[in-house]
């Protein structure tokens, strides 16, 4: 799911625009590179619980998954978080998975001060991503 999740931010046309230096798109699971620039995404898996039934576990799950967009901008980071929600609104099928509509909460405002970067603008996402094996 992790893999899908990541292409399908990268196929969105506004976030590849901003995102994509080099021929490598700065989207990251958990760990974010050194040398990664402004701006990236950071992504994680908060809860994954797997639903099941008398028969055992159900094919279809709900992952809260927390995207966190860095920007030195305020409005660049805002119009990162609100494509991030408008490119995983609607039903896809990427990579084998097929995803359901995506719930999300947020954005938190998070920003800080970093040493030798100076401010740098962090707005959180919390997706809740309904996907199953296609």
């Amino acid at each position: 799911m992790q893999t899908a999740l990541a292409k399908r931010l990268e196929s969105d046309t506004t976030l590849a625009a901003a995102l994509v230096s080099g021929g490598k798109a700065r989207i990251h699971w958990t760990k974010v590179p050194q040398d990664s620039g402004l701006p990236y995404i950071r992504m994680q898996t908060i809860s994954d619980p797997r639903p099941e039934h008398l028969g055992g576990y159900q094919g279809a799950r709900q992952t809260r998954v927390q995207v966190d967009v860095f920007s030195s901008s305020y409005g660049q980071a805002r119009a990162l978080a609100e494509a991030v929600i408008a490119a995983v609104a609607e039903s896809d099928e990427v990579g084998g998975i097929a995803f359901g509509r995506t719930k999300a909460e947020g954005p938190r405002d998070l920003g800080e001060d970093v040493s030798g970067v100076g401010f740098v603008h962090r707005l959180s996402l919390d997706l809740l991503t309904e996907h199953r094996l296609a």
